[in-house]
């Protein structure tokens, strides 16, 4: 059963090394490997099988001499390799390096020593002194750096320690029995090695819960980071957009302001000599020429005022969302004759402004498509709020278009690129009937700029660190 045992996670630790790549389970294949070994020596055929193969090479008394003190550095080989097991599985080589390298040096010093001194005694013709070494040097500073690291796991591990120390301690507990009982006959245990099989057993049972538990944990950590890094990525994507959204902005104000302080001035200022002309009656003969120029310039101080209007408004500042789209939609009737139905809610909504601005933006913008492309006779814009959700509708009974064939020109591109900043749902509808543009912005999920930036790269600086 025991033997069976070890072939089992022998071939589980190998498959479970060759997925994570975790030095973990490659100790723990060594181990069990050495430890196979060590249990068909036990079996008294198996041993003196081996016994007579090797007195072939070395004679009966030398062959005799080696094989004993093979097997007890098959014995070291194996509990060297449990303890570099037991050290990552216990995370020990992350959470304490310095005890970590300082038990790993004794280990390679120990097994080095038993190594000489194992070639020494076969020399001497003295495998009783190689056991005797062994009870009295090996197996308390073993039982040394067991008791220290069973402390150290147990302050500083993760939660899958609780079941392995529980296994390794009933392990070490069985196997110190075993080996007293098999070298003091005085003690009258039957079947010592019987004891040694049951620690296997409850060592295997006890690691396969801390296996399965750690499993567990990794899985979730690496989960946690995967979250946290597509987070922190979309977060920079939020960032990135803002920053051209606000550019936009920035340079939409300098723009208005130009065309309000240059040219509509300039064209202001025209006006009022042609006035003073016409008053004075120094170009009477032309003054039907001049009628023309006047209202001419009248229309274009009126379109840069729109224009200016369009590129900054002001009456967000002054009349809120609701406000500025309702002007917004009046002043597209009267310059390009397509009548627009406003509806919205009828208590004002505390948005922050930058939403009010992007929703506006988007609006407007889908208002200049209706314009430019629909050849639309009437159009809607609807604002509704069912918390936390703000929706918007843009309908047309315009020509529509084909939602899979058309591009994505400018003015599209800056509606897409608004809809994903308000982490919003954009729905297009078209038919030769008319088209419709559905917004659906949730209010709760609108990004906070730095905060929620820095609260990003807080967290993946912390779980990166863990990890």
């Amino acid at each position: 059963m025991a033997i069976s045992f070890q072939i089992l996670f022998i071939i589980l630790s190998s498959v479970i090394f060759a997925y994570l790549r975790d030095k973990t389970f490659r100790y723990y294949m060594l181990y069990n490997s050495f430890l196979l070994l060590y249990l068909l020596t036990r079996d008294d055929y198996t041993y003196f099988t081996f016994e007579y193969w090797v007195a072939d090479f070395l004679g009966f008394r030398n062959a005799e001499v080696f094989t004993h003190i093979l097997n007890f550095f098959i014995q070291i080989i194996f509990y060297h390799f449990y303890s570099l097991f037991a050290l990552h599985f216990l995370d020990l080589n992350r959470l304490t390096r310095k005890y970590f390298f300082t038990v790993v040096k004794i280990l390679r010093a120990l097994l080095l020593f038993f190594f000489v001194f194992g070639i020494i005694t076969y020399y001497l013709t003295d495998s009783d002194l190689y056991i005797s070494l062994y009870t009295f040097l090996y197996l308390p500073i073993m039982l040394t750096i067991f008791v220290i690291t069973v402390i150290k796991a147990s302050k500083y591990s993760d939660k899958h320690k609780h079941f392995f120390l529980i296994g390794v301690c009933a392990y070490v507990a069985f196997a110190l029995t075993s080996f007293i009982g098999s070298f003091v006959p005085s003690l009258n245990i039957p079947l010592p090695m019987a004891f040694f099989y049951t620690g296997i057993a409850i060592e295997t049972i006890f690691f396969s819960l801390g296996l399965a538990y750690k499993v567990k944990l990794i899985n979730d950590e690496r989960n946690r980071v995967r979250n946290l890094v597509t987070r922190h990525k979309h977060q920079q994507h939020i960032t990135k957009l803002q920053g051209l959204l606000e550019g936009e902005e920035t340079e939409r104000k300098r723009l208005a302001q130009e065309l309000h302080d240059g040219i509509a001035g300039d064209l202001s200022a025209i006006k009022y000599n042609l006035n003073n002309l016409k008053v004075e009656n120094r170009i009477s003969e032309k003054t039907e020429l001049l009628d023309d120029i006047l209202v001419t310039i009248d229309k274009s101080c009126r379109q840069i005022r729109e224009i200016s209007h369009n590129l900054s408004p002001s009456s967000i500042a002054n009349f809120g969302l609701f406000g500025a789209t309702e002007i917004l939609c009046k002043n597209i009737e009267q310059l390009y004759h397509i009548k627009i139905d406003f509806t919205f809610p009828e208590e004002e909504l505390e948005l922050a402004k930058k939403t009010e601005i992007h929703v506006y933006r988007i609006i407007q913008e889908l208002l200049n498509n209706v314009v430019k492309h629909s050849e639309a006779k009437t159009a809607s814009v609807e604002i509704l709020y069912n918390e936390p959700y703000l929706m918007i509708t843009v309908k047309d009974d315009g020509k529509g278009f084909d939602v899979h064939a058309v591009s994505n020109g400018i003015g599209l591109s800056n509606i897409l690129s608004r809809v994903r900043f308000l982490n919003a749902r954009l729905k297009r509808e078209s038919s030769p009937a008319g088209t419709q543009f559905m917004i659906t912005v949730n209010l709760n999920q609108f990004p906070e700029d730095s905060e929620a930036e820095n609260s990003a790269k807080n967290a993946l600086k912390t779980a990166k660190k863990n990890s």
